[in-house]
């Protein structure tokens, strides 16, 4: 079976990304006989590292991953074009994008339907064709929808009104050999270079935006408690990419008289970001909705606490752990913090239980699933 695949997930390696790479990676571990053809923007190096499976092929196109104008475009004729001359028996899109005609049996990915949602995460403009273009179109042009939560798989029905034969669940995981434990002096060498001591910051790693990623919570509680003297020197340490409205967050930071305490590190380089997680005190990750939450898992899987929503998707990740608040609600999040970080042995057992939950999600059992949903819908040329 040849699989032609839809390279473009951003300009930057985000969530998506790492979840191609990593589904990748175990497929082409697990069908030697099957090949996996990425066609990707030429400049959207990161999959690089996936040379090393001879049934893994990367296939440059002339697009700028800096545009995404120009990869809907393009989805439309030259990817359809790079199918039928790849002999593709069938297609993969883990994006959003628009689909508006086929050459292949087509599979796509919906994370979320966070424009359904939550009503200002977006401009206008991209609400409209999110909502009432691209989405409506995706489920009805392709032939199967995947979909990462149970949360997802029940929007899809609800707001695109997919048929639920056409859904098939695939739960993300992490990549153990990045992020898991490690040893402290590992994480201290990382810390250094950025000014930061083990366990004395809280965190955050997520698009800088408002009012979606509801980072703006995050950074309130945190200001409350430093002005209370409740979480002695500790920083926030805010790891991502400005997104929309982050002039929101930065104005609310800089107006603080602890502003010097909240350290934006912007994008950090792959082999960094575990250590930051295994590094932290906590990590908070109180996102208005989500298809799943990677940074939650993430953080779990380097032994980490985490506080993060009762809503979306959160309460199937974390289960019975008692880790979930109301996002907007900034009083219970400063009372969970205080509750984690004031009593020693409720914070390891924390930990540990976080990272005994993290080894029950597996690229293993979910590129399975991935291969036998590719291999239903395969057409042999």
């Amino acid at each position: 079976m040849r699989v032609g695949i839809s390279g473009y997930v951003g300009n930057r390696l985000t969530g998506i990304g790492r979840v191609l790479i990593c589904t990748l990676q175990e497929l082409a571990k697990q069908n030697p006989d099957s090949t996996y053809i990425i066609f990707r923007n030429f400049d959207f190096l990161d999959y690089d590292l996936l040379r090393t499976f001879p049934n893994v092929e990367i296939v440059d196109v002339p697009y700028t991953k800096e545009s995404g104008f120009k990869n809907i475009l393009w989805h439309q004729w030259t990817f359809q074009k790079l199918l039928k001359q790849y002999k593709c028996d069938v297609a993969y899109i883990p994006n959003f994008t628009l689909l508006l005609w086929k050459v292949t049996p087509t599979l796509v990915t919906i994370h979320d339907l966070i424009e359904f949602n939550v009503p200002d995460k977006f401009s206008k403009l991209r609400m409209f064709y999110r909502k009432y273009v691209c989405d409506p179109l995706m489920a009805k042009r392709s032939d199967h929808i995947l979909t990462v939560s149970k949360s997802s798989y029940s929007d899809i029905v609800k707001y695109l009104g997919v048929n639920p034969s056409k859904i098939t669940l695939t739960l993300n995981a992490t990549d153990k050999r990045f992020f898991r434990k490690y040893p402290r002096e590992e994480v201290d060498s990382v810390l250094s270079s950025y000014g930061l001591r083990y366990k004395e910051y809280l965190l955050f790693v997520g698009t800088i935006d408002y009012p979606g990623k509801n980072i703006k919570t995050v950074v309130d509680a945190f200001l409350n408690l430093r002005s209370r003297g409740q979480l002695g020197g500790k920083k926030l340490v805010v790891v991502g990419k400005d997104g929309y409205n982050s002039d929101v967050i930065y104005d609310v930071v800089n107006r603080s008289q602890f502003r010097a305490d909240v350290v934006f590190t912007g994008y950090l380089r792959d082999g960094d970001l575990p250590k930051f997680y295994a590094g932290a005190s906590i990590m908070l990750y109180l996102s208005l909705f989500e298809g799943f939450g990677l940074p939650v898992l993430e953080a779990m899987s380097c032994g980490t606490p985490i506080v993060c929503p009762n809503t979306s998707c959160f309460p199937e990740i974390v289960e019975e752990l008692d880790v979930t608040v109301p996002p907007t609600d900034v009083s219970a999040v400063e009372q969970k913090i205080l509750t984690i970080l004031n009593d020693k042995e409720y914070y390891d057992d924390l930990s540990a239980k976080c990272y005994d939950k993290s080894l029950k999600y597996s690229w293993e059992d979910s590129a399975k699933v991935y291969q036998q949903t590719f291999e239903k819908y395969s057409s042999p040329k």
